[in-house]
């Protein structure tokens, strides 16, 4: 037995266990390739080495066995059997018609037999790769229907996780033509446009268009073909898709400077709790709207799409958040689809002022054009103060002013901006004009890891970006119009009111995702929110234990004198209960502030 060849061995031994599952017989040569379909070099041209076994249909390759003989095992026969997928011949006629590889693996040791199914999946550093996830022992006629080519086949509907495994890192392994598997910024924004023209054009785009975005390789496009004859896209359409989609793009960004244009799901939710009723005639903009994860979540408070507005200057964010809420909203059709409230455009120029909530996470003063700035300050200032002098601004300047100058007074802005906003001696001026015109109701402020990359922090005349920004979110009312060229003079008394401060540090571990330790202390931060908007007066709250509390802090940092630094920082929320004189529990280790007027003293120069 064992002095036979490795063909002989396959053939008696390997397919008949394969042929009672309904595989065909080593004399379909149709349907079954022993040891004649070549593995191709990765630089390449052939190896020399052949596949064991691959099954075919109508010329297509579906499955590929790596065959072992007893005292082997599976784990090797899948190492091997993977390189040889990753190597197939895609590029020749004979093996692959339509450039495709086979999409599940059998190993046998023998005549023990596993089946996987072989996928795309994106992988914390954000690098597409293909993995073998084990399954059941699939029949033939199994094996068809995950093809969709058994008679009478209609197309999948999907739930949100087979969304994601089956289809969307399929399609964007279609796009993706990088040679270490990173998704580019033109992957998504392929896969982004090939998803909303299919919800536009439907099978008209699969059966006609050009997919220009892959005009040069017409195996791509069968491939793409493909994925939509067996998946209905349109029947499968919900906001828990949707949020796959979003998902796969928070991913793909993680870690690069294009997670400017994602906010993690629970830090939206928070701020929409923030908020607290929200009234569905109210009108909403969110003129830097990166992935249209606001809009999405505002829209779901039962605000109709009509009186939403996204705004982003970039391409990309334009058409990544058009498709998101077109997949919300299950938008098909193209007079739907075009219908989106999405517009690329500099959210900079609008000049209405009538929205009742101004709400996103502004990336900062963005890509200007030259002649850009001009029209930027037909809208807004840049010397504040009125002294005669070109103020240094910082690169949130237009922003935070678009957002005081668009909401309507007795509206509502919430805004994630950079901590430094809050202490930086150079928004000094930024500071005053947003007290001048709007009531402050509270800052919550994030701990650092939360935006991997931070947001952008380009200027108009000089570009950066820092790896990993601390932001804080900003709550407030608007509670009178801006009038062009009167100052930011303001009268400190008035700023006497109270504030609800929050900090949240980062805990020791990070381990999971951003939500899965973030949404436990932001949830934490929100009951005690609640509990203190509903104090009739804010003298009911006990002072002592608000002072307590703080000294405590203070002293956990030693003895050693604290900097001024230190002093200005918003440090109210700590990681551990703060201990106090007395026996009290601070359920949430929430402090209130008690006044805004460390806000707005200027620092000295030395």
């Amino acid at each position: 037995m064992s002095g036979r060849s490795e063909a002989s061995y396959i053939v008696h031994d390997v397919l008949p266990l394969f042929a009672r599952y309904g595989y065909p017989s080593s004399g379909d040569r149709d349907h079954v390739k022993v040891n004649d379909v070549p593995v191709y070099r990765p630089s390449g041209g052939k190896s020399g080495s052949k596949m064991d076994i691959v099954y075919y249909y109508n010329g297509e390759p579906l499955l590929l066995v790596e065959a072992k003989r007893e005292k082997r095992s599976h784990e090797k026969a899948l190492v091997e059997a993977e390189n040889y997928l990753r190597n197939f011949p895609t590029k020749d006629k004979k093996f692959a018609p339509s450039g495709r590889q086979p999409r599940y693996i059998a190993t046998t040791v023998g005549r023990e037999i596993k089946f996987y199914h072989h996928r795309f999946d994106v992988s914390p550093d954000g690098l597409l790769k293909q993995i073998s996830e084990p399954i059941n022992i699939l029949t033939f006629d199994e094996l068809l229907e995950q093809y969709g080519l058994i008679k009478g086949y209609k197309p999948k509907t999907l739930g949100p996780e087979s969304f994601r495994k089956d289809f969307l890192n399929e399609l964007a392994a279609i796009y993706n033509t990088s040679t270490d598997g990173r998704i580019t910024p033109d992957v998504i924004k392929n896969v982004s446009w090939h998803i909303l023209n299919y919800l536009g054009n439907q099978k008209t785009y699969v059966n006609r268009y050009p997919y220009t975005e892959l005009d040069r390789e017409i195996f791509r496009q069968e491939h793409a073909k493909d994925l939509h004859r067996r998946f209905d896209i349109i029947g499968s359409l919900c906001p828990a898709i949707a949020e796959q989609f979003r998902s796969f793009i928070l991913r793909a960004f993680q870690g690069t400077n294009l997670n400017q244009y994602l906010t993690e799901q629970c830090v939206i939710a928070f701020m929409i709790d923030l908020i607290g009723e929200i009234k569905s005639n109210w009108k909403v903009i969110d003129f830097e709207c990166g992935s249209g994860g606001f809009l999405s979540a505002i829209a779901g408070e039962g605000i109709a799409l009509e009186n939403i507005l996204g705004i982003d200057i970039d391409e990309l964010p334009f058409i990544v958040s058009k498709t998101y809420l077109a997949l919300y909203f299950k938008k098909t059709g193209k007079s739907e689809t075009e219908s989106i409230p999405i517009e690329q455009s500099n959210g900079l120029f609008s000049r209405r002022n009538d929205w009742d909530l101004v709400i996103g996470n502004p990336a900062g003063s963005g890509d200007y054009k030259k002649d850009d700035i001009e029209d930027v300050l037909k809208n807004l200032e840049r010397d504040l103060d009125q002294n005669g002098k070109d103020d240094k601004f910082s690169e949130y300047n237009f922003s935070i002013q678009q957002a005081v100058r668009s909401c309507k007074v007795g509206g509502r802005i919430c805004l994630v901006l950079p901590e430094g906003f809050f202490s930086n001696s150079q928004d000094e001026v930024l500071r005053k004009y947003v007290a001048k015109h709007c009531k402050i109701l509270a800052i919550i402020s994030l701990p650092r890891g939360v935006f991997k990359k931070g947001t952008s922090t380009r200027t108009v005349n000089s570009g950066s970006q820092t790896t990993s920004q601390k932001m804080s979110i900003l709550y407030a009312e608007k509670i009178r119009d801006v009038a062009d060229g009167e100052g930011i003079e303001i009268d400190n008394t008035k700023l006497g009111y109270s504030v609800f401060l929050a900090n949240i540090s980062k805990p020791e571990s990070t381990a999971g995702s951003v939500c899965e330790w973030l949404e436990p202390r932001l949830n934490m931060v929100l009951e005690e929110w609640k509990k203190w908007q509903s104090e009739k007066h804010l003298s009911e709250l006990d002072d002592s234990l608000l002072k307590d509390a703080y000294e405590s802090q203070r002293n956990t940092q030693g003895k050693r004198k604290s900097s001024k630094k230190e002093d200005k920082q918003l440090r109210l929320l700590s990681e551990e209960p703060l201990p106090t004189k007395e026996p009290k529990k601070v359920k949430s280790k929430v402090i209130i502030s008690k006044a805004l007027g460390g806000l707005f003293k200027e620092k000295k120069k030395k």
